[in-house]
């Protein structure tokens, strides 16, 4: 069993091609999954994944009645918990729709979106309004320093991953497949108050993420 696998769920970490590439190599060998499971089931969890090809992620073993209590807290909670990265790729999304579906693997350009930007007032203002929830953003600093910001922001939290410093070139990595299921459970199930939502839109978001996340999935093995 790979011991560097196992520290990495351990740790909480979503291991997909972007974010752990040599992991999650080693994870797609069936007999290390049976390896894997075996030794996490001491512990009461269990490997599980997103989708039939995303992101290793650990889980619990059985889901008991505290489980289940801490789920539906969380997703209660789901502008502070998952509000900021919604809005974030949501924001990246509308800048070029036909560029920017999001998927795993996908690469995001800090150039070309201080470009997308620049050329649109709209896409202005929907920066400005999201400041307040940028780690670090303020109206002082320049729309690329703010994108910048917003991308570390994302980067911090797993959904993407820097590639290229001196190019600003960012890769979505495969944690963002659970925004995505995140969105279809609150949908499927009405979890989130309308209030949240009337919320999460007056922050400068027409909240089309979850629109994109079905053509998100479909060209995932495009850019892996």
């Amino acid at each position: 069993m790979n011991a560097s696998a196992l520290k990495l769920l351990l740790e909480g970490v979503y291991i997909c091609p972007v974010r752990s590439p040599d992991a999650f190599d080693i994870l797609q060998d069936e007999d290390e999954q049976d390896r894997v499971n075996e030794w996490l089931e001491k512990i009461n969890m269990r490997l599980e994944r997103l989708g039939d090809e995303g992101a290793f992620f650990m889980a619990p073993a059985h889901i008991e009645t505290s489980e289940i209590n801490r789920v539906k807290a969380e997703l209660q909670k789901f502008r502070d918990e998952y509000g900021p990265a919604v809005l974030f790729l949501d924001f990246i999304r509308q800048t070029d729709a036909t560029r920017y579906c999001l998927s795993p693997g996908e690469r995001i350009a800090l150039y070309d979106l201080d470009a997308l930007v620049s050329q649109s007032t709209m896409l202005e203002a929907q920066l400005k309004s999201l400041h307040g929830v940028i780690s670090g953003a303020s109206s002082r600093q320049t729309n690329y320093e703010n994108l910048r910001r917003l991308l570390e922001h994302l980067a911090k939290d797993d959904y993407v991953q820097l590639e290229n410093k001196s190019a600003g070139l960012y890769r979505v990595t495969g944690k963002v497949d659970q925004i995505y299921a995140v969105l279809q459970f609150l949908d499927e199930n009405k979890v989130i108050p309308d209030a949240q939502v009337d919320d999460l839109e007056s922050d400068g978001s027409e909240l089309d993420l979850f629109g994109a996340a079905t053509a998100s999935g479909e060209s995932a093995r495009e850019h892996e």
